[in-house]
This record gives structure tokens, sequence and C-alpha cells, in this order.
């Protein structure tokens, strides 16, 4: 699992042109109003199969693809609270619900294997 989320961020860098410092102070926890990390993040969630090609979030398969130790049920509630989040657009509403989630629980998922 981790190994494939590895490819997919390899893969979704190169297609959104996000900066390592970009991505490096959102694993931090800092998040960045950066359009080439709302680009990853949605490519992320897309080829990981969280989102939909139009922004709809999959809690079932978000859910499942935590990694082990991580409170599923917590989770849960927290992306169910998040799902209802949008943007301007597919791209900014993939990183509002990014967001939403981040701000609701301790477990960061996103950035969790780059």
């Amino acid at each position: 699992q981790q190994e494939k989320a590895h490819k997919i961020a390899a893969e979704c860098v190169k297609e959104s042109g996000v900066s390592s410092e970009t991505l490096a102070e959102a694993k931090k926890g800092h998040i960045l109003e950066d359009e080439a990390l709302k680009k990853f993040t949605f490519c992320f969630f897309k080829k990981a199969g969280i989102v939909d090609g139009d922004g709809k979030l999959n809690v079932e398969v978000a859910t499942a693809k935590l990694p082990p130790g991580v409170d599923k049920d917590d989770a849960k509630k927290v992306l169910e609270g998040c799902k209802s989040k949008t943007g301007k657009d597919t791209t900014d509403t993939v990183f509002e619900i990014f967001k939403c989630y981040h701000k609701g629980t301790k477990t960061h998922i996103l950035l969790a294997g780059i």
C-alpha cells in the first residue's frame, strides 16, 4: 500500500509541478494555498480512488486506505463531515476536503508516504 502511495505521489509531483518545499510544509501541517499543491492533492486522491473525476469523495475507499493503527471509525466520522465541502472547481473542492480532514483528525494520511 505504501509503495503504491509513493508511486502515485511521484507521478502527481511531476503532473502538478508542486515544489518539494511546499510538500514538506504540508507534511508538517502547514497547508499553503498553493495551486500546484491543489493539483497534487486532486491527482493523488483521484489516482488512489479516494475521489472520482468530479471530486466526489468515496468515504469507504478513503477509510479502507488508511494505514494500520488509525481509528477508522473516527476517520470515517471526520470524512463524512468533510465530503460536502466545495470549492470553485473540482481541484479546489478536493483541496477543501483535504484541509477539512486534516483539521479534523490527528492522523494525517495524504503525505504520510512521501
